[in-house]
């Protein structure tokens, strides 16, 4: 063995592995995260072709405006991915945060306009009866927590797009 192949051996072992996102993995999460927003993007576009049809069509309308909405938010976060100083399980646990949070969303919206669902969403479902008790907790539950899950998602991703020393730029280079 040469002295070469030794010491660039003993360096690969005495440093720890990186457990960061590699460039191809924050690649996979930005466009899987694209992927999703675009499918949002037009769920949203058909929802608003069927807003006449729901039993509370404010519900629909912010159905609507939510699936859309929630796409294009998909799609910024995904291209903010690449920029993350994050472990990994972090970017994976915020993705999931992420993804998750949006289909309950959209979800709990799309059946509040389908049943007319008040107790959650009481600005679109003003001067409805109250839907049924088991749907209305079934919706509630998990929108209230998908809501901390979509808050703590984006103060990793802030904290993750932070400017370390090693990454900061020079005087001359910042903004």
């Amino acid at each position: 063995m040469s002295t070469l192949e030794k010491t660039s051996e003993s360096n690969l072992l005495e440093k720890p592995p990186s457990s960061g996102m590699n460039s191809i993995q924050s690649e996979a999460f930005k466009r899987s995260l694209l992927w999703h927003g675009i499918l949002f993007c037009t769920l949203g576009f058909i929802l608003g072709l069927l807003i006449p049809l729901y039993a509370n069509p404010r519900a629909g309308l912010a159905a609507h405006a939510l699936s859309i909405t929630q796409g294009m938010f998909l799609a910024i976060i995904g291209l903010s991915y690449p920029y993350l100083k994050l472990p990994l399980w972090i970017a994976r646990a915020s993705f999931w945060s992420f993804l998750i949070s949006a289909y309950i969303g959209v979800i709990g919206q799309i059946l509040a306009a389908a049943f007319a669902l008040v107790r959650i969403f009481p600005m679109t479902g003003q001067g409805l009866p109250e839907g049924p008790a088991w749907l209305e907790t079934a919706v509630e539950i998990p929108t209230k927590l998908m809501t901390t899950f979509l808050l703590l998602a984006c103060f990793v991703i802030l904290y993750g797009l932070r400017q370390t020393k090693s990454g900061s730029a020079s005087p001359e280079e910042s903004i």
